[in-house]
């Protein structure tokens, strides 16, 4: 990757960051008023709110999975998809045996 793939990569990854978290404390913003008009109706929003906050780690990587093969960098494609696997074996043994495995 030269220098200059790798600075608008990171000019890419910096501007997904920022909008999504904006995004997400817009979101919880909207689900704290509602909440403080009529109390409850706001947890849904709120939920989703942190739900984004939780998942824009993983959405960059998916980004980063995207831009990677574009390049047909397949180190690099091999590297993200190894932490998303490893992510998502992780979220299947927590839901498996987690409190609400039944």
């Amino acid at each position: 990757m030269t220098p200059r793939t790798s600075a608008a990569l990171d000019r890419l990854l910096a501007a997904f960051l920022q909008f999504g978290t904006w995004a997400a404390c817009a979101i919880v913003g909207a689900g704290m008023l509602l909440d403080a008009h009529a109390a409850g109706s706001g947890a849904a929003t709120l939920s989703a709110g942190i739900a984004l906050f939780i998942l824009l780690p993983v959405l960059r990587l998916v980004l980063m999975l995207a831009v990677f093969a574009r390049q047909r960098n397949f180190v690099y494609v091999t590297i993200a998809a190894t932490v998303l696997a490893v992510i998502a074996a992780g979220c299947v043994i927590g839901v498996r045996l987690g409190p609400l495995a039944g």
